[in-house]
């Protein structure tokens, strides 16, 4: 049986931000990047970091799996941090980019401001809604897992961009705090590294995915090489 893979867009992404990553996809992965629950537009939902984790931990089931490997950039790192957290057992691989622990006021204020420059149409051609940013914004602010990252025990990767100043305290946070945690920076990219510098995010990523993933249920898995 292949791994599932489910990569979680950041507030302005949508889930064709992964194109990269989807092409360059390891044989023996199955790969979903769902919209994050609330930030769909056209949908009436309201978005929070723990009703889009529940969304995410549902995956499990609607595959067929017991075990999952989350990647999350920027807000979709929020939520994939908040499932590992709370269904340990349930995640093999964290990969955190852009993620916040506690986001700070100054970061907040940034985000909001840069935020409120973008016209509304360029917005909505990307498949971005403006009343959805400012509400999961809202919600991003109140998010507070200091005293939770020991619950983490999946194995996890902190990334951040080489040119994201405002993420990096919280990078160093995570990999602090996460136990076992590894912090790599991608150099060239700023707060969406996926799509700033997908060669080097991809090499990063799926190295880090092949780690502690027995040889002999890798070789089987469908797609991949036989000896």
């Amino acid at each position: 049986m292949r791994r599932l893979l489910v990569l979680l867009h950041g507030l302005g992404q949508t889930p064709q931000s992964w194109q990269d990553q989807v092409t360059e996809l390891p044989a023996g992965f199955k790969a979903v990047a769902p919209w994050l629950k609330g930030m769909r537009p056209g949908r009436d939902e309201q978005f929070s970091v723990p009703t889009a984790a529940d969304d995410v931990l549902a995956l499990l089931n609607q595959n067929g799996v017991e075990q999952m490997s989350l990647v999350g950039v920027s807000l979709g790192a929020m939520v994939a941090m908040d499932a590992a957290i709370r269904a340990p057992q349930t995640v093999s691989h964290l990969v955190l980019a852009a993620g916040q622990v506690n986001p700070p006021r100054s970061v907040m204020r940034m985000q909001r401001l840069a935020f409120s420059l973008i016209p509304a149409r360029r917005l909505a051609a990307l498949g971005v809604e403006k009343k959805r940013f400012r509400q999961a914004l809202d919600a991003a602010a109140q998010i507070d897992y200091r005293s939770q990252l020991g619950a983490i025990t999946a194995r996890t990767l902190v990334l951040v961009g080489s040119t994201d100043k405002a993420n990096r305290p919280a990078a160093d946070a995570l990999a602090a705090g996460i136990p076992g945690a590894r912090l790599e920076v991608v150099e060239g990219a700023g707060h969406q590294v996926n799509t700033d510098n997908p060669a080097v995010f991809n090499r990063l990523v799926y190295d880090f995915l092949a780690e502690g993933v027995e040889p002999d249920a890798a070789a089987q898995a469908p797609g991949s090489p036989r000896p």
